[in-house]
């Protein structure tokens, strides 16, 4: 989630949204995590894991790639580094 911050903080100005979604986990325990982590995108709580069944999510993190129109660009299953982070994103504001 810091490899993702840190790739929204240099393109925020050109567009780019980063929306995190915890499914399963109180409001609490996401609040004082994303505390924790100094993280300062968004996220959003899908406390009935209904985001997750909808996108077929299997195991986390789980991250998506939704160009402008809402066409997913890519998926990265697993945990990837701030060099992959940027290499998508800066597909997307092409």
């Amino acid at each position: 989630m810091q490899a993702i911050d840190g790739v929204w903080q240099r393109h925020r100005q050109q567009g780019l949204v980063v929306l995190a979604i915890n499914a399963g986990q109180s409001r609490q325990d996401v609040e004082a995590f994303i505390r924790r982590i100094g993280v300062g995108y968004a996220v959003l709580l899908d406390d009935q894991a209904a985001i997750s069944r909808r996108y077929g999510v299997v195991g986390l993190p789980t991250t998506y790639f939704v160009d402008g129109d809402g066409r997913i660009r890519g998926k990265l299953l697993g945990e990837a580094d701030a060099a992959t982070f940027e290499r998508l994103a800066g597909e997307l504001l092409r």
